[in-house]
């Protein structure tokens, strides 16, 4: 019994960590299967903690960043965008949110 679930944990880390499933092909449009559950086992775990203490530095830095102008931008930055990475996304896809926006875009007057 102990065999067969070393042999499991091993076929799933060997499909997981596969360089097939990290490979980025320009004409796959829909992520892999290993993506989807790599995505749902260890990057939006990880990712909720990480956006917590994101929205904690944020409110950290308010009184700063409020006098010098540039809250909104740090509340996109630290609140908005770590949240919507954890949650706004397709299950397995890095690149972009369901509404299309890329990930990377910070500010709404960039957005095409």
């Amino acid at each position: 019994m102990k065999d067969i679930k070393i042999v499991i944990l091993l076929i799933m880390m060997v499909i997981l960590f596969s360089p097939f499933a990290f490979a980025s092909d320009v004409q796959q449009t829909r992520p892999t299967a290993a993506m989807k559950i790599l995505d749902l086992i260890i990057v939006r775990p990880l990712s909720i903690p990480v956006s917590a203490v994101s929205t904690g530095l944020f409110l950290g830095t308010l009184p700063i960043t409020f006098t010098t102008g540039v809250s909104e931008y740090a509340a996109r930055a630290l609140v908005e965008a770590p949240w919507r990475f954890t949650n706004a996304r397709c299950l397995g896809e890095f690149n972009h949110y369901k509404d299309c926006k890329p990930i990377t875009n910070l500010c709404e007057e960039c957005c095409y």
